[in-house]
């Protein structure tokens, strides 16, 4: 993301804590119902981003129990 880029989402983030509770609600609301995908996708990869900063890796042992629990 450049520097544009990251101003005008703080931008877009300062006018959304402006709006009413009720309004915040509302949007929150209609962006999960037409985006789910997205902020799964966001979600899993900030948390990826997390763990790699903090140096939080799975052993071979838990990564090999995690690839085994997910569906066929």
């Amino acid at each position: 993301m450049n520097t544009q880029q990251a101003k005008t989402a703080h931008s877009l983030y300062a006018l959304y804590e402006t709006l009413p509770n009720e309004v915040q609600q509302a949007f929150l609301e209609e962006l999960l119902q037409k985006k789910p995908q997205q902020l799964e996708d966001l979600g899993f990869y900030l948390a990826c981003k997390q763990a790699k900063d903090e140096n939080e890796f799975l052993s071979e042992q838990e990564a090999q129990a995690f690839i085994q629990s997910l569906p066929q």
